[in-house]
């Protein structure tokens, strides 16, 4: 799934690549998926599409969101797959859920896999949306504070019941951070995905803090994940501390064997001495 940091590339490059340019085809493609969702419906979509001219290129947590005009913008979001840049000339995907071709042959692409959201939102509507999902502040925000980052949690409703991995990851904190990166945060603050958050003490709080904000930068000064693709289908240069090729080996920290558990509908990647 794309996240953040991945976010944040895609949008930069974008910006470089597409900006300025005017849309003069649109399709959603042939191979409808069930679990990709359109507003307003695809084929209305594609002709709302069709000449409008793209302007600033922003990420919002996960989401890539792409002026189109003055108050309205194209938005993909919640979504693992592909956002690709294509010269005049290239072959065009098989499977795609999204085409926009410009005035100079170029053409832009997103394929989803899993599931996604492609819509597109007025100034208003994305003004609520950000409000909604992101009180929820993002690791790259200049408000992200250590003091700001504790009034999240102090203020967090669910914090007796819900674990530092729901709170990461439902969006409604911090935004942006889904089970992929949360792994390295985790470990680097050496906290377990299961903790209560109403448990978390002040010096954990500092250290999730820390470790959140490293985390963040590192990736998006390495153009995300390795096994994520940027708009010219190059993979990003981060390589993640925990996943699954590290499982059986020993951590960095201590050398007790890393183990690999299911929780909350996902796999996590601990070390069962330093991640207390």
């Amino acid at each position: 799934m794309i996240e953040l940091p991945e976010a944040v590339s895609i949008a930069r490059q974008l910006n470089e690549t597409i900006k300025g340019k005017r849309i003069v085809e649109s399709s959603t493609g042939d191979s409808p998926h069930k679990w990709v969702f359109y507003k307003p419906e695809r084929k209305k979509l594609e002709k709302l599409l069709v000449g409008k001219k793209i302007g600033e290129v922003t990420s919002v947590g996960r989401s890539i969101q792409i002026g189109i005009g003055k108050d309205e913008a194209l938005v993909v979001d919640e979504f693992g797959g592909k956002v690709l840049f294509h010269e005049a000339g290239s072959q065009l995907p098989k499977k795609f859920h999204l085409f926009l071709k410009y005035e100079d042959d170029s053409f832009f692409t997103v394929t989803i896999q899993g599931w996604g959201f492609i819509s597109t939102r007025t100034e208003w509507e994305k003004t609520k949306w950000t409000i909604l999902r992101a009180d929820a502040f993002s690791p790259v925000d200049a408000d992200f504070t250590l003091n700001h980052f504790n009034q999240l949690i102090d203020r967090y409703e669910d914090k007796e019941k819900d674990s530092v991995k729901t709170f990461f990851t439902n969006g409604k904190s911090v935004a942006g951070i889904g089970n992929g990166y949360l792994q390295d945060i985790l470990f680097r603050a050496k906290i377990s995905p299961k903790r209560k958050m109403a448990d978390i003490t002040a010096d954990e709080k500092k250290a999730l803090h820390k470790a959140t904000k490293e985390t963040v930068e590192k990736a998006i000064q390495e153009n995300g994940r390795t096994s994520e693709r940027d708009i010219f289908d190059n993979p990003g240069n981060y390589a993640p501390v925990m996943d699954r090729y590290v499982v059986g080996k020993p951590c960095l920290n201590c050398g007790a064997p890393v183990q690999k558990i299911s929780y909350l509908g996902g796999s996590c990647y601990i070390c069962p001495e330093c991640q207390t």
